[in-house]
């Protein structure tokens, strides 16, 4: 059996788990991945064990190499002729820049070479190029192939998270992702995501059902702190619907804090790194806040913030992350509605580099619209109308009508 080079192995890999929908990492992937291979019409029903499966896959030891038979048939289940053709399509790509294992862009994010933050970048940049002009429009058919891919998965969807485009392309996107990646933290991460934007959508029917299907899902300890927030999200704008005006119940609030001693910690993102939420400390606690916010959950915004301060001490001395930004901007609404005698000087939102915030900001834009006209109502400046307008061509625009009710309560009287 000869032995299989290293590149070529992480192809075939790569362009079987594409085909499977999900990277194989457990023994029950492998159990699956056989059923569906003696079903498959382009493997002609050749067997492959599911032993065999687990050493290809690396999830046990293994030495030599490997039958041809074997590599014939996960080729054709990648869509190749044989082997031969695999190998072939790959040896074509040595004539670029790029290692010979890449056959095609959604897998330029699985290059071996690449480190995590790289491939964070590179997934950043296919965010840009693919997403469309018009904040409703469709997405393009490259978005919908890295949201079918694993590594376009990992490092385009669930970190280039383009909340401007929710009820659009991204929308489109995520529902694909859900259809390919079937994982409990990828189920809670998409419909979590998806419910955001019906919600400001104000399709009430849409995200009812969302959000009971959102809270049926399982939540894995390991669960990361993204998909967790964007759940609490979903609670807390959920019960604020069906009590408007009233205090959020204290049931509620006291599970939030028990589910965010649970959540694992999230480092510090490294130096000149976009501001992912996958390298936010605090994502869990930020999602939470701007639920109290956009509920006008002052008092409990107050608390909140304070409660998180002490839990990451280490945002102190973060800075040019628009998710500290913002929590910053909360923080200055908070002591403004529950403390207005000391808070009379008016906020200054921070300048970001666009080049790291800008994908971001056309999205929390709108959120530091609204704080600054908290501040503009409350001195009754001529700027309240201005801003008012801002937050209207927003929602128009994006088909968020919430953040023109929002704006409105906010500033009643213009």
């Amino acid at each position: 059996m000869p032995t299989l080079p290293t590149p070529l192995h992480v192809a075939l890999r790569n362009a079987v788990a594409t085909r499977f929908g999900q990277p194989l990492r457990y023994p029950s992937h492998c159990d699956a991945l056989e059923a569906e291979l003696r079903r498959a019409a382009g493997t002609t029903g050749r067997r492959l064990s599911p032993s065999t499966l687990r050493r290809f896959f690396g999830l046990v030891e293994k030495e030599g190499g490997y039958h041809l038979h074997t590599l014939d048939t996960l080729a054709r289940y990648a869509g190749h002729p044989d082997f031969a053709a695999f190998g072939q399509a790959v040896t074509r790509q040595a004539a670029t820049d790029y290692p010979a294992q890449v056959t095609d862009i959604p897998e330029l994010l699985a290059m071996e070479r690449l480190a995590p933050p790289e491939r964070l970048l590179l997934g950043y940049f296919l965010g840009r190029v693919t997403r469309p002009a018009v904040p409703t429009g469709p997405a393009t058919p490259l978005a919908l192939r890295l949201a079918a891919h694993p590594a376009g998965q990992e490092y385009f969807v669930e970190s280039f998270v383009d909340m401007a485009h929710l009820n659009g392309a991204y929308g489109e996107v995520l529902t694909h992702y859900l259809q390919h990646k079937r994982t409990p933290e990828a189920q809670l991460f998409g419909h979590g995501t998806l419910f955001v934007g019906e919600f400001l959508a104000e399709d009430e029917p849409a995200w009812q059902r969302r959000l009971a299907q959102l809270l049926a899902l399982p939540v894995p300890a390991e669960t990361h702190a993204f998909p967790r927030g964007r759940r609490a999200f979903a609670e807390i704008m959920g019960a604020w619907s069906a009590t408007p005006g009233q205090p959020l119940p204290a049931s509620l609030l006291m599970r939030l804090r028990e589910q965010a001693a649970a959540v694992p910690r999230t480092p510090m993102p490294p130096p000149a790194m976009p501001a992912f939420y996958n390298l936010f400390p605090a994502g869990y606690h930020f999602f939470v806040a701007e639920a109290l916010l956009l509920s006008a959950q002052f008092e409990e915004l107050h608390t909140w913030l304070e409660y998180t301060a002490l839990a990451f001490p280490e945002l102190a001395t973060l800075e040019h992350n628009v998710y500290n930004e913002l929590l910053r901007a909360f923080q200055a609404v908070a002591r403004l509605r529950t403390q207005p005698t000391e808070s009379a000087v008016a906020y200054a939102p921070a300048v970001f580099r666009p080049e790291e915030s800008g994908w971001l900001l056309d999205y929390y834009q709108v959120h530091l619209w609204l704080v600054q006209l908290h501040f503009a109502a409350a001195a009754d400046t001529s700027e309240t109308e201005r801003l008012l307008a801002l937050v209207q061509q927003f929602a128009v625009r994006h088909g968020m009508p919430f953040f023109e009710r929002a704006a409105r309560q906010i500033a009643p009287r213009v």
